[in-house]
C-alpha cells in the first residue's frame, strides 16, 4: 500500500490486492497449465461444460498469457456467483468435485491427463490405443454418466467386447485394466463414494492363447549361420554399418532391441557386460488426441527391475564389439561411448529392423526381428544345457515360466529332430539289451515263494447259529 502526503494511492492498493489473488488462483488452479517443448508453447484447461470432456484448450506463446487467462475466469465465475446479501445461504461458485466431469468420456480424459504424471508417453499411447478400439465405438456406453454406472452395465459391456472382438485374455485385461483406473481415480478424486467396477465374463470367449510353431519364432538349422553371413557380407559393402554388427552381436546376448542400442563400452567389465539401461520411443502427449512421435531418447533404466542384468561376453562377443569401436573410431562416428551411433545420436532400432527385414528377404528365409534371435539365444542357451533359473537371468525376466512359456522352442529342424529322437530310441533300446544280455536271468537265480492259497470262508449255517 502506497501512501502520500497522507493520501492513499487507490491504484496501487488495486494493483496489490489483484497481484494477491492471482497469487491464490494460481497456487489453487495452477496445475493445469503446462509447456509443450515441440510447440514450444503455453497450455492450460478452462472448464466449458459445452465441450468434449468438460473443458476447452487454450493455447498462448507466454506463459503469462496463459496465466492471466486462467485467472480471469476464475475472479468472473467468483463474481458471478459470489452470496447476495439477500441469500446469505447461497453457495459460491468454488468447483465442486467433477463439476464439468459428467460421462465416462469426460472422465476417461481428466484420468488421462492425470495417469500422464505417472507413467510414460509410450503407456499413454498404448492406453489411447486401446480406448480408440474398443470404448469409442460403444458410443452409448461411454456416453452413461459414470456416478450412475451399474455393475450389469459393466457386465454388458465387457461380454459385448469379446463377442465382437477375437482378443485374447492379456489384451483383454489391458482393455478392462483402463475402466477400472478410471473408476478408482474417480473415487480417489471424491467424484463417487465407491468404485462400482466389476469383471463377471463368458472367459471361454478368449483366443486360446497357442505357441507358435517353431519355424515362425527361432532362426532353425542353419539359419543362424545363413544371417550372420549375410551380415557380414551387408558390412562389406558398406563398412561404416555397424547395424549389422548389431544383429550380429544380438546372437551373443539376447537383448531387447532398445537395450542393445542403449550398450556403451563403459558398461564391460571383466569379460562381462552390464544391461542397466533402454532407448525408447518418446511422445509429444500434450493433446491426447493426436499424439505424435518426439523421437527416441536413452533411459537410465531396463523394461522391469529383474532387466538390470549382466552377462558374460563370449569371445565372439568381444571381438564384434572390438570391430564397432573400430569401425566408429574410423568413420568419426561418437555419442558419449555409445556402441551403435548414427549422424551423432544413438542409432534408430529401425535402422536395425532394416538391415534384418532385407537380409532375411535377400537369403529366402521367412522374415525374423531382433525379438526371435533374442528368443534363439535362449532356446539355444537351454536346449545346451544351461539351467532354467540361469536362462531367465539372461534374458532379464521375473520368472522361469515367462521363459518356458514365450522363449523356448526348437532350433533344429524337422529333419534333424526326427533324426534326434530316432537316435534316442535306438540308443535306450541298445543300453537295456546290453543290461540285460550282462545278466542273463534264469529260473534258479530268481527267488520263488509260494504263498498258501487263502481258501474262501464258508457262510455260516444261520440255523446252527444261537440266539441270544
Amino acid at each position: 500500500m502506497a501512501f502520500g502526503m497522507g493520501i492513499i494511492n487507490y491504484e496501487d492498493v488495486r494493483k496489490q490486492i489483484m497481484m494477491k489473488k492471482k497469487a491464490e488462483i494460481l497456487e489453487k488452479h495452477g496445475s493445469c497449465i503446462w509447456y509443450s517443448e515441440s510447440e514450444n508453447c503455453w497450455y492450460c484447461h478452462i472448464p466449458d461444460a459445452t465441450k468434449k470432456g468438460g473443458r476447452r484448450k487454450v493455447k498462448r506463446k507466454k506463459k503469462e498469457d496463459i496465466e492471466n487467462i486462467l485467472c480471469e475466469y476464475w475472479m468472473e465465475a467468483e463474481k458471478q456467483n459470489s452470496p447476495s446479501d439477500t441469500d446469505a445461504t447461497k453457495k459460491t461458485s468454488e468447483p465442486q468435485p467433477g463439476d464439468g466431469i459428467n460421462t465416462i468420456s469426460d472422465l476417461f480424459y481428466e484420468f488421462m491427463e492425470y495417469k500422464s504424471n505417472q507413467v510414460t508417453p509410450g503407456t499413454i499411447k498404448r492406453m489411447k490405443a486401446d480406448w480408440e478400439k474398443f470404448y469409442v465405438p460403444h458410443e452409448d456406453f461411454i456416453q452413461k454418466p459414470f456416478r450412475s454406472l451399474t455393475k450389469i452395465d459393466m457386465d454388458n459391456f465387457f461380454n459385448e467386447i469379446l463377442t465382437e472382438n477375437d482378443i485374447k485374455k492379456k489384451g483383454f485385461y489391458n482393455m478392462c485394466g483402463i475402466l477400472k483406473q478410471m473408476l478408482q481415480y474417480a473415487e480417489d478424486a471424491e467424484y463417487i463414494s465407491k468404485n462400482p467396477y466389476r469383471l463377471k465374463i463368458n472367459k471361454k470367449k478368449f483366443v486360446p492363447t497357442k505357441k507358435k510353431p517353431a519355424t515362425q519364432e527361432v532362426y532353425q538349422g542353419d539359419e543362424k549361420t545363413l544371417i550372420i553371413q549375410e551380415m557380414e557380407r551387408r558390412l562389406s559393402e558398406n563398412p561404416s554399418n555397424t547395424a549389422c554388427l548389431a544383429v550380429i552381436l544380438d546372437f551373443e546376448l539376447g537383448l531387447r532391441k532398445g537395450e542393445m542400442m542403449a550398450l556403451r563400452y563403459s558398461d564391460i567389465q571383466n569379460e562381462w557386460i552390464h544391461i542397466q539401461r533402454q532407448l525408447i520411443e518418446d511422445f509429444d502427449i500434450s493433446d491426447i488426441d493426436h499424439i505424435h512421435s518426439k523421437g527416441f531418447k536413452v533411459v537410465d533404466y531396463t523394461k522391469s527391475e529383474d532387466g538390470d542384468r549382466w552377462i558374460p561376453l563370449t569371445e565372439k562377443a568381444i571381438k564384434t564389439i572390438q570391430k564397432i569401436q573400430e569401425i566408429n573410431e574410423e568413420y568419426g562416428e561418437s555419442y558419449g561411448d555409445y556402441l551403435f551411433v548414427r549422424d551423432g545420436y544413438v542409432m534408430s532400432p529401425d535402422t536395425v529392423d532394416a538391415q534384418l527385414v532385407r537380409g532375411c528377404q535377400y537369403i529366402g528365409i521367412p522374415i525374423k526381428t531382433m525379438h526371435k534371435i533374442r528368443k534363439t539365444y535362449a532356446s539355444t542357451l537351454l536346449h545346451n544345457g544351461v539351467n532354467i533359473s540361469v536362462v531367465k537371468e539372461m534374458l532379464g525376466h521375473a520368472d522361469e515360466s515367462t521363459t518356458l512359456r514365450h522363449y523356448v522352442y526348437n532350433t533344429e529342424t524337422n529333419e534333424t529332430t526326427g533324426d534326434v529322437v530316432k537316435k534316442a530310441l535306438i540308443e535306450s533300446d541298445k543300453t537295456s539289451s546290453e543290461k540285460v544280455n550282462d545278466k542273463k536271468v534264469t529260473r534258479s537265480d530268481q527267488k520263488i515263494v509260494n504263498f498258501q492259497t487263502k481258501k474262501k470262508t464258508e457262510t455260516p449255517d444261520k440255523s446252527s447259529i444261537s440266539a441270544s
